[in-house]
């Protein structure tokens, strides 16, 4: 075993078996490790989105149901004592609603649809939504809770009724049945594979929707910390302990209705298709071992005859026993490497000095530039690069060689920039070009090259020279002023020459393609006597955040721009006439509405006008005179309006 070995080819195939069951082994481990870890974290994404799904679907079917509550409780005030008339004729609600009804401020129930005998004059007083009522006076969600008519687990949503004095004249609300045939009851029998759910617990920590029918309306077991997290407003996915299970779980809150509503997927089933995986790969992984092992004994062995032979006349070599090789082998390829050792051994000394010596030279001439300079072959590989160059990039040397300088070449420049160095390179000229580059520290600079061939005496073309020189601040100059000359300086908005671009273009887009398009011209009023009074920095504050409302409602279809003065203008593309007014009324609501420290006594409004695209436009120009007309007519007939 020992002289085994000894052996150059016993030592190869060990260390070459050992390696390979190795890489296979670390591998498949990693794999392991990693992939469980990916499996993992995309789990948790999917189930935060799932959850955030659900949350808004729930999140939006209160919302419907608290905005029928909203109307139906403003006809009820005005005519309380017809509320069983106006609850009947509202009987479309109970698409939303199990029952309907109507409570007085003495908490007792003076209507009720679909009608009830057993209900009328029902004291609901001492109910916790009731007593929340006459505090507040958005409607809101009750707590769950197990209905005196139905007797089944419910939740009640609550609308206050106030006459026009704010004083407490009742509510209406209806109920929503946590098992019934609605959204709740549907994320009841809601399934995440064959064991995972979703769940919804009140902020007190009362479960409302859970696969268990007992665990409805009582605390949650156990102890849970994210849970816990959740009932206190926090929102994301993790891996956890759910009730003595490990398990996926991801949180959203549900604000309307002071709900958390949780997402569960245990591990066992979240990883059972990755597990199978893995060990497939490890059968897989060791019938390759086990096949390839004879396979490499046998070609390390062919290999090393020849060797053999040559590493013992090495040996000699070293050891000053031989001068040179001789080949005792017929073979004219042996015989050939044979007169090339021996000759490399004569020259090795001689070329080695020279080489240090003009290499010495060439570095301290190249690295002396405080420009960046680079050599390249004829097919473009860079060979070599000064210190200038490496410094300006924070490359190392061997990350700008061969073609790994395309590496860190930005996507947008890659295509053309070899292109156009390809056709320099076939017709043997001088190439220049501006391109941006990604550093070591991953910043974006601009660099220009210039480069041109190598010629030798006889006229051939053996590489190219270039240099290269950072114009990052030139760049970032002329995008500055380029901004500039389209953007007014204050609110960041477009000036009037960009606006004018955006309506030639809108124009050009409802001539060829009928695209529609509103144009709002917005004129402040009562601006004035702000920059009088508080003056221009306070003036400049309420543009800067008025600009701010006119973008968002702008969105990403449309163009906003600040026409000079106190003046604005909005264009919303793709829009009919009726969607831009009910924008231009959110405008209007938000700016009526708008206060800003340092500023409390005075308010300004908006006349806006409107006007669309119509068949006989010949030029933008007449789109912007029909919306400047319907301004002038708004501000006439006492601002504050839309034309």
């Amino acid at each position: 075993m020992k002289y085994w070995m000894n052996s150059l080819h016993a030592r190869l195939m060990l260390s070459l078996g050992l390696g390979w069951v190795l890489v296979v082994s670390v591998l498949l481990s990693t794999s392991w490790y990693v992939g469980r870890d990916i499996t993992r974290e995309s789990l948790l994404v999917q189930l935060d989105y799932q959850a955030e799904m659900l949350g808004q679907t729930i999140e939006q079917n209160i919302d419907n149901r608290l905005q029928a509550l909203d109307q139906l409780g403003q006809e009820v005030q005005n005519q309380p004592q017809l509320a069983d008339k106006l609850l009947s004729e509202n009987s479309a609600l109970l698409a939303y609603f199990d029952r309907l009804f109507y409570a007085s401020a003495a908490g007792r129930i003076e209507a009720l649809w679909p009608d009830n005998p057993k209900a009328h004059q029902l004291d609901i007083s001492n109910r916790e939504y009731f007593r929340r009522a006459r505090e507040v006076h958005l409607g809101f969600v009750s707590e769950p809770l197990i209905g005196r008519i139905s007797h089944t687990p419910l939740v009640v949503l609550v609308d206050p009724i106030r006459n026009d004095d704010g004083e407490f004249i009742g509510i209406v609300g209806g109920t929503l049945p946590i098992s019934g045939n609605n959204f709740l009851g549907f994320l009841q029998r809601h399934r995440l594979g064959l064991q995972g759910f979703a769940g919804i617990a009140s902020s007190s920590g009362q479960i409302l929707v859970h696969p268990n029918h007992e665990m409805i309306l009582q605390p949650f077991p156990g102890s849970n910390p994210y849970l816990e997290l959740a009932l206190l407003g926090w929102e994301g996915a993790v891996e956890s302990s759910y009730l003595d299970v490990r398990a996926l779980q991801a949180y959203q809150q549900i604000w309307s209705a002071d709900w958390v509503i949780g997402v569960f997927l245990p591990i066992d089933e979240a990883y059972k298709a990755f597990d199978r995986l893995w060990w497939l790969l490890w059968i897989i992984g060791g019938a390759v071992i086990l096949l390839t092992l004879p396979f490499i004994w046998w070609l390390l062995w062919f290999l090393l005859r020849p060797v053999k032979r040559f590493s013992l006349q090495i040996e000699s070599i070293t050891r000053g026993e031989q001068e040179r090789i001789e080949a005792q082998s017929p073979l004219s390829e042996l015989q050939s490497v044979a007169r090339r050792f021996n000759t490399l051994l004569s020259n090795q000394a001689r070329i080695k000095d020279e080489l240090q010596q003009r290499q010495v030279y060439l570095s301290a001439v190249l690295d002396s530039s405080p420009a960046g300079i680079f050599l390249t072959d004829l097919e473009g590989r860079s060979i070599y690069v000064n210190t200038a160059y490496m410094r300006m990039t924070g490359l190392p040397e061997e990350a700008l060689l061969g073609w790994r300088w395309l590496e860190q070449l930005h996507a947008d420049h890659k295509s053309s920039l070899l292109q156009d160095w390809k056709l320099a390179m076939a017709t043997k000229s001088n190439y220049e070009v501006e391109y941006r580059y990604w550093t070591w520290d991953k910043q974006l600079i601009w660099l220009e090259a210039h480069a041109s061939p190598i010629v030798d005496e006889a006229g051939q073309v053996q590489g190219y020279i270039g240099t290269i020189r950072d114009i990052t601040e030139r760049k970032k100059k002329e995008e500055a002023d380029r901004w500039a000359a389209h953007h007014d300086g204050l609110t960041h908005l477009l000036n009037r020459r960009g606006f004018d671009a955006v309506m030639h273009q809108a124009f050009r887009a409802w001539k060829e393609k009928r695209q529609p398009a509103v144009l709002l011209l917005i004129d402040l009023d009562h601006f004035k006597p702000i920059n009088d009074n508080l003056g221009h920095d306070v003036g400049d504050r309420w543009l800067i955040r008025i600009a701010e409302l006119i973008e968002e409602r702008a969105g990403e279809s449309g163009a906003a721009a600040r026409q000079g003065g106190d003046e604005f203008a909005l264009l919303l593309s793709g829009m009919s006439r009726e969607e831009a007014a009910r924008e231009a009324e959110i405008l209007r609501q938000a700016v009526m509405n708008l206060t800003l420290p340092g500023s409390e006594g005075f308010q300004v409004t908006t006349s806006i006008g409107l006007a669309s695209f119509e068949d006989t436009d010949q030029a933008a120009k007449d789109l912007v005179k029909r919306a400047d007309e319907a301004c002038y007519q708004a501000k006439s007939e006492g601002r504050n309006r839309i034309r």
